[in-house]
C-alpha cells in the first residue's frame, strides 16, 4: 500500500510540474528559491527529484512570510529530513540559472557539518540522495542554477576537485 503512495505521489509532482513548464512557457517568470549546500569531509549532498531529469541540491520555494533562512531550514529538513537552526546557515550569495522557460534566481547557504547527518528521502518528491566527492558532483547533470553557483565556487583554486 505504501509503494502504491509513493508511486501515485511520483505521478502528482510529475504532473504538476508539466503543467507549471507550461505556464512558464506563457510567462517567462523570475522565480526564487533557497538552495542548500550540505557539505561533510569535503563531501556535498546532492539529490535527485522525482520529477527533473537534473540533479540537485536540497531546494525549494520561500513561502509567504518566510525569511530566506527559514525556507532554507525547512526546506533541508522537509527533503532529506535534516534539521538545524537559521544561525548554523552560512549565505553565500544569489546565483542565476536559466531552466526551461523560467529564470531562476537561487539564494544559496551552505553548512559545513562535522558529523556526518542522517539523511532520509520520501521516495515522492525526493527520491535519492547522497554525499559525494565534488569530482563526482561536477560529472553530473546538474541544474543550471546548481551549476553555475559550482563554476563560481571552484574560481577559487582551493576549491577545484582532485582527480583520482
Amino acid at each position: 500500500m505504501n509503494e502504491f503512495i509513493n508511486k501515485a505521489a511520483r505521478l502528482f509532482y510529475k504532473l504538476g510540474y508539466r503543467a507549471l513548464l507550461i505556464l512558464w512557457f506563457f510567462t517567462r517568470p523570475t522565480v526564487h528559491g533557497v538552495y542548500i549546500a550540505v557539505w561533510h569531509q569535503d563531501k556535498l549532498l546532492v539529490i535527485k527529484n522525482s520529477y527533473k531529469k537534473r540533479f540537485t541540491l536540497p531546494c525549494g520555494r520561500i513561502k509567504r512570510g518566510e525569511d530566506k533562512a527559514e525556507a532554507a531550514v525547512r526546506e533541508l529538513h522537509e527533503e532529506v529530513n535534516i534539521k538545524l537552526e537559521k544561525e548554523q546557515l552560512k549565505f553565500v550569495g544569489d546565483f542565476k540559472g536559466k531552466f526551461k522557460h523560467a529564470t531562476d534566481i537561487g539564494i544559496f547557504f551552505e553548512i559545513d557539518m562535522a558529523e556526518l547527518p542522517q539523511i532520509q528521502v520520501d521516495n515522492r518528491e525526493v527520491v535519492w540522495a547522497r554525499f559525494l566527492p565534488l569530482h563526482q558532483v561536477c560529472n553530473l547533470a546538474l541544474s543550471p542554477t546548481v551549476e553555475t553557483w559550482l563554476r563560481h565556487r571552484l574560481t577559487d583554486s582551493e576549491q577545484r576537485p582532485q582527480t583520482n
